[in-house]
């Protein structure tokens, strides 16, 4: 059969584009180091090649995140410890304190200085990192520790009066102030009436499950319950003596005077953790709060209200209460060992995140490596592959010219 030349040409010509393509696709691998630039090269090769891209960018966000809250860890540690030494000054003062050879001179000044180490924990409870605070739990942007007002004024109640004079007797006459710091919610009711100085009061300090002895009602007048919980050095100051038409004021049987709870520190962040990840779907908690560290655990029997403790021995050395002072030497033992828990929770945090920072970069190197088996170019291979590519270019450049007719002279012959 006759081939004709136009069949030839296009046959030759087919082959030189061919032969070209393929030497354009190898110097596009040369030039770039990978076997795949598009997806069109390896569709499936593409396809799990971005899977190992996508756990890389993962790996590497890990890291990031890891290596960021060491700097919150260490952070925290260092005011942990900075917290223990505090405390060790505390104890350090009581033991000095505690003994008959002090004076009400030197207690008055050891009492200062623990209300300044008092003000130095607070402090040291609000630390920051940057504009976050690191012991408010999840609030982060929230302080988390307040100091109270000692003073607040009493909530006035009738209630318990007679029915003859629950309607007659006007609460809002009685004014008085409580002043001092107590977790308790004081009950101060009048049990026998009568005008300041002859008027007689109890105190519950338990919701009325318990009262105090009959005690009479001064001007000012200490808040305690002996049968109770141990004073709190809490008082009621009673304001304007006087009635409205200045005869002194009848206090009548079952007027009650209440005081709510009043921490010298309170805790306004939360119980939520920190948590970051540290693999895919593991979360790992990283922080601990000021009220882990400062306040006591309900059901925890050594666990220390520091704040309260603080202020029950800077009021002890203010009385010159040498008893007080050394009962306080194991709650000032426990704090210490409640800081060291929480600063040895914060270790064990760190390194379990060191151990899991080495398994990620194993990890990311394992993925790395199976990237790169799988897209990037073989050079020898490559190399022996496009020099036989361009032989092949060349013969069939050359045999192309043999094969089509240049003219009619070459025709004829």
């Amino acid at each position: 059969m006759r081939v004709t030349d136009l069949t030839k040409q296009t046959s030759v010509l087919r082959n030189i584009q061919n032969n070209g393509d393929h030497l354009q696709t190898l110097q596009e691998t040369m030039s770039s180091g990978k076997r795949i630039n598009r997806l069109s090269d390896d569709p499936v090769g593409a396809t799990q090649a971005l899977d190992y891209r996508t756990k890389l960018s993962f790996f590497d966000m890990l890291k990031r995140i890891t290596q960021q809250t060491f700097t919150w860890l260490d952070r925290s540690e260092a005011e942990l410890a900075h917290v223990g030494d505090l405390l060790n000054r505390v104890k350090t003062l009581v033991l000095a304190q505690a003994n008959d050879s002090s004076d009400a001179s030197s207690r008055k000044v050891t009492g200062q200085e623990i209300k300044d180490i008092f003000d130095s924990l607070v402090q040291a409870g609000n630390a920051k990192l940057g504009k976050v605070y690191i012991f408010s739990g999840s609030k982060t942007l929230t302080q988390p520790l307040v100091q109270g007002d000692a003073v607040q004024p009493a909530h006035v109640k009738a209630d318990n009066l007679d029915t003859d004079l629950k309607f007659l007797v006007d609460v809002e006459q009685f004014h008085g102030t409580f002043e001092g710091f107590s977790q308790h919610p004081y009950l101060v009711r009048i049990v026998k009436e009568g005008e300041v100085g002859r008027a007689q009061f109890t105190v519950s300090d338990d919701g009325g499950k318990t009262w105090s002895a009959e005690k009479t009602l001064l001007p000012t007048v200490e808040v305690f319950n002996e049968r109770g919980a141990s004073s709190d050095k809490v008082e009621l100051k009673l304001l304007d003596a006087a009635d409205k038409l200045g005869q002194p004021k009848l206090y009548p049987k079952g007027l009650e005077f209440i005081f709510e709870p009043n921490p010298p520190v309170r805790y306004l962040g939360n119980d939520d953790r920190r948590e970051i990840p540290t693999s895919e779907g593991i979360l790992q908690p990283v922080n601990v709060t000021a009220k882990d560290i400062f306040f006591s655990e309900p059901g925890a029997p050594h666990s220390v209200a520091i704040f309260d403790m603080l202020e029950s021995i800077r009021r002890a050395m203010d009385d010159n209460d040498g008893v007080v002072i050394e009962q306080r030497l194991q709650d000032l033992d426990n704090s210490a060992e409640q800081v060291l828990n929480k600063r040895a929770a914060i270790g064990a945090a760190r390194k379990e995140l060191e151990d899991q920072l080495d398994k990620v970069r194993n990890r990311e190197f394992d993925n790395t490596k199976q990237l790169s088996e799988l897209e990037d170019l073989n050079f020898p291979a490559a190399v022996m592959e496009t020099n036989l590519a361009d032989v092949r270019n060349k013969a069939s450049l050359d045999t192309g010219a043999r094969m089509i007719q240049p003219s009619l002279l070459s025709f004829l012959r």
